[in-house]
This record gives C-alpha cells, sequence and structure tokens, in this order.
C-alpha cells in the first residue's frame, strides 16, 4: 500500500509532522467535532510516517483492519479550550508519533493559534507548560472484525506494510497504559453518597449518528454520548442548558473498552464531585458506560471543568 498525505501536512522527519488549518464549521462547537477532527489528523500522520494508509489498511489476510481507539486525552487552559474555537481561526499543529510494538502506537498533537512549526518533546508536553497550546494524545491500536462480524468481536491485526521500528519509545513514566488503567480503574469506585451529586441515564446507540463508515461506532460519538449524560447530570443538579454551554473543560479523558453494535443500550452512570486535581478545576465528572443487557464496559470517561458560572 502506498502511504497517504495530505495537502496541508508537511513531514519534518521520520517521527514528526506540523500542519497549519483553518478551523472550519464542521470542526467545531460545543459538541465533539474538534475532538473528531484531531483523531483524523492521528490517522494522517500515521498514515504519513509508518508506510501504511491507514483508511484503507488490511492485515496479512486481506481483511480491512482499523486503527482503533484505544486511550484519548486532550488538556486544554481557561484561555485556549475545544469549546473556544471558532470559524476561521487558524492554527499550527505539531504531532509526534510514538512506537508501541506492531499492534500500537501512540500520536501526541500540540495545537496552537499560528507560530513557526516545532517538534513535540515529550517531557514538555506532558508538563503542559503553555497556556496558549491545546495537548493531545491519542493511543491507538490496529484491530479488525472476528469471525461474528459484529462489533463486539473485534481482534488485533495490523496491517502488513505497518512500519514502526524507526518510531521513537516514549519514557516510561509517560506511558499512556498506565493512565489508561488508572482512569479504567475509576468504573469500579462507589458512586457518592449524595443523591445529586449522581445520576443513571440509558442511551439506545442512535444508527443516525454513531456510527461510522464501517459500521463501527465512531470514537467521537463516545464524547457525544457523555456529554449528553452530562447535561442531563447538570440538569439533575439544577443547571440551565446555557451554563452547561459555558463550561470550559479543562481536562477529558476516555478509556475505550470496547465497541457496541446497533441497536445496543448502554447504560451511564454518573457522578460529580468538587474541586479537581487542576488549580483552575471547579468540579470533576466521571462517566462510566456499559452495555444494559450484558454489564460490558464499553468506556470510561473523566472531565475536570471550569464552570465560572452559578448554573
Amino acid at each position: 500500500m502506498t502511504a497517504l498525505t495530505t495537502r496541508d501536512l508537511e513531514v519534518l522527519d521520520s517521527d514528526s509532522t506540523t500542519r497549519t488549518t483553518v478551523v472550519r464549521p464542521g470542526m467545531c462547537g460545543p459538541g465533539s467535532l474538534f475532538v473528531g477532527q484531531i483523531g483524523d489528523w492521528t490517522w494522517d500522520t500515521v498514515s504519513a510516517l509508518c508506510g501504511t494508509n491507514v483508511y484503507t489498511a488490511r492485515d496479512g489476510g486481506g481483511a480491512p483492519t482499523y486503527l482503533a481507539f484505544y486511550y484519548y486525552h486532550v488538556r486544554a487552559s481557561p484561555g485556549f479550550h475545544v469549546r473556544g474555537l471558532t470559524f476561521g481561526d487558524m492554527l499550527r499543529v505539531d504531532s509526534r508519533v510514538f512506537g508501541f510494538g506492531s499492534e500500537s502506537v501512540l500520536t501526541l498533537h500540540e495545537i496552537r493559534r499560528g507560530g513557526p512549526a516545532r517538534r513535540v518533546d515529550p517531557d514538555e508536553f506532558y508538563a503542559h507548560p503553555d497556556p496558549e497550546c491545546l495537548y493531545a494524545q491519542n493511543f491507538n491500536r490496529w484491530v479488525a472484525r472476528g469471525a461474528s462480524g459484529g462489533n463486539e468481536d473485534l481482534r488485533s491485526a495490523s496491517p502488513a506494510d505497518f512500519r514502526h521500528e524507526h518510531l521513537p519509545v516514549l519514557p516510561a513514566e509517560y506511558s499512556p497504559r498506565r493512565a489508561y488503567n488508572e482512569i479504567r480503574s475509576l468504573g469500579a469506585l462507589s458512586p457518592p453518597a449524595d443523591e445529586r451529586a449522581r445520576l443513571t441515564v440509558d442511551y439506545p446507540v442512535d444508527v443516525t449518528r454513531d456510527l461510522n463508515g464501517v459500521g463501527l461506532l465512531y470514537f467521537a460519538a463516545y464524547f457525544s454520548i457523555v456529554d449528553w449524560a452530562l447535561l442531563r447530570l447538570w440538569r439533575h443538579r439544577g443547571g440551565t442548558d446555557t451554563g452547561f454551554l459555558d463550561r470550559i473543560v479543562l481536562d477529558q479523558k476516555v478509556c475505550y473498552l470496547g465497541n457496541a453494535d446497533a441497536g445496543t443500550v448502554l447504560r451511564v452512570e454518573l457522578s460529580h464531585q468538587s474541586g479537581g486535581e487542576l488549580p483552575d478545576a471547579d468540579e470533576t465528572v466521571r462517566a462510566v458506560l456499559a452495555d444494559r443487557t450484558t454489564g460490558r464496559l464499553i468506556a470510561v470517561a473523566v472531565q475536570q471543568v471550569k464552570t465560572g458560572v452559578a448554573g
């Protein structure tokens, strides 16, 4: 297969790319559009650097294989955050890819309002020193459908032409697997005792909106489902829709534990607590998604939020 590059993507070296892009209407808003765009940049970057066209990748047996999202983390600031982006903003996106063997890959993105191209340094990235930068990391694994052909039956399967040996190794202290396991463990925690600080809602997977072009539950749809549920927790606690839109999500993490077929009903358990690990965070909210019928965990998400309003 031929590696894919896009017109606005520039390869800096064997593990780094940069691009300048304008924020278009389909990239921004209060929902999951921008996190979906970051995910597309991950696919573009891996395609450009790893010898395979991620969009058309196939395993050694000729079956389609997908660079599925395993862990997604976005870190923002009160002055520069996902929901603050609007039409026409010019962005510089610097990206770097790290190797995790033949089945997984990590991509780090630094997103700024312009400026010269930069090679992402992991020590600076994980320190988050620049308040005018969005930091996003995507940890992805190659998967293909199993014998059943359903979304619950996914197996590891790398493309035959996926090159990873040239990629740098991330320092062990920054391993996304460690962060993933910490977030995943939150799914087993007891909910808070305050009834106003917790809520359980059911979400039927929407076949008109939540599935991607190959029939999988779209990675950005997880963010939409979480926000849909958190809005209901916000209202449950007496908040208004306007107040919800005014929130600034400073830090959001999603651990992908599984996928779901059309017709699945997801049970979403929500909880709230005041404050957070970040000094600007007014609250931390958690969402645990599971198949209502089987109890199978689908995802765990955590957000640290600056509300800035009374409701």
